[in-house]
């Protein structure tokens, strides 16, 4: 067996854990624009609001998602363990910043929705991944 049968294994392995992910994502950002179409006809800062808080999850679990994933083959377990460890401080860093920015820059806002529709997205995270990653 060659390196080359072995990258050739990595790409087909990432390419399957990729597609799941991809939907994920995709699942997350369809709901929370469907929420937000909804609230506008309601409420124009809610809905600003509800959009604001659902992108502070989406994106830093998007890109903890790009780093967990990147690796699986056992071989580079090294590699798999650096990946989460990046994902995971990039994803903490993204969120505070985020949420600090939503604070400073916007106006005006409505913080409970903000902390709601967060909040939301997160466990939405965890049932759409038991639902697509957990078969």
């Amino acid at each position: 067996m060659s390196e080359k049968w072995i990258a050739t294994k990595e790409i087909q392995a990432v390419g399957l854990k990729q597609a799941p992910i991809k939907r994920l994502i995709f699942a997350q950002v369809s709901l929370l624009a469907g929420f937000w179409l909804v609230l506008m006809a309601v409420d124009a800062t809610a809905a600003k609001s509800a959009m604001i808080g659902g992108l502070i999850a989406v994106i830093p679990n998007a890109y903890f998602m790009h780093w967990a994933f990147r690796y699986t083959e056992a071989v580079a377990a090294t590699q798999i363990v650096q990946s989460f460890y990046r994902g995971e401080t990039g994803k903490f860093l993204l969120t505070s910043l985020l949420f600090a920015g939503a604070f400073i820059l916007v106006e005006p806002l409505n913080i409970v929705v903000i902390f709601f529709v967060y909040i939301f997205m997160m466990a939405l995270n965890w049932i759409l991944a038991l639902c697509f990653l957990g078969r």
